[in-house]
């Protein structure tokens, strides 16, 4: 863009669209006016770029003009798809829509409280990360320990009573109750005594969202009273 035309957007654009902006055009999600004046903006440099290239002249006031339709129209300076669910287009037309994760989308009759749309989506399992952790300690535990260490494990996780456990053992197991609770004395000196009180902690980013949402439940009360 040559300095006259940057001159022309500055000077002679820019404030059209400050002025015109705010009162026409239509903000979708988070959008504010300041935003979507400085994106009406970029899209007015880019059309005088283009037609600089083409060579063709044209007044400030068809570029503003030509800018507020594209911006009412749901067009950004980087992103003019009408397939996008998040684009601005596509919810203009009512073809997708963007809710926050609070949003009410039920009310639990026990529990006397709203359910929201995080609520729903939200997994309540191990993350892959702690699920993976888990597993390398059980290894190293079972690889460093009697071997029938291995098969009591695999008939709990089975869902096996341990007299099951030992007739498809053999011989071997026949003193299985009284090797189970040496495993377990094994188990609290090799994951530390706090083991099952860490296993059924609230990982730290649940936590960190339950914080948030009760904040935010609290702040919602105080508008309301």
């Amino acid at each position: 863009m040559s300095p006259q035309a940057g001159f022309l957007l500055m000077e002679k654009i820019a404030p059209r669209l400050r002025a015109a902006i705010p009162k026409c055009v239509q903000k979708v999600g988070a959008e504010d006016d300041e935003e979507l004046v400085q994106d009406a903006i970029v899209v007015a440099a880019q059309m005088l770029a283009a037609v600089e290239r083409n060579g063709k002249t044209v007044t400030p006031g068809n570029i503003a003009y030509y800018t507020i339709l594209h911006m009412k129209s749901g067009r950004r300076s980087q992103c003019r798809s009408r397939a996008d669910t998040m684009a601005p287009g596509t919810q203009l037309d009512t073809k997708s829509c963007v809710l926050s994760f609070e949003e009410e989308v039920g009310f639990d009759q026990e529990l006397d409280e709203p359910v929201t749309l995080g609520e729903l989506l939200a997994g309540h399992h191990d993350d892959p990360a702690m699920s993976g952790a888990r597993n390398i300690d059980w290894d190293a535990f079972l690889a460093s320990h009697d071997h029938r260490y291995t098969v009591i494990v695999k008939g709990i996780v089975e869902g096996r009573n341990l007299k099951e456990t030992a007739a498809m053992g053999g011989s071997g197991y026949s003193r299985l109750y009284q090797l189970k609770e040496q495993m377990a004395a094994d188990l609290r000196e090799w994951m530390g005594a706090s083991a099952i009180e860490d296993s059924t902690r609230i990982p730290r980013w649940r936590g960190n969202i339950m914080a948030d949402r009760e904040k935010a439940a609290c702040q919602a009360d105080r508008r309301r009273h």
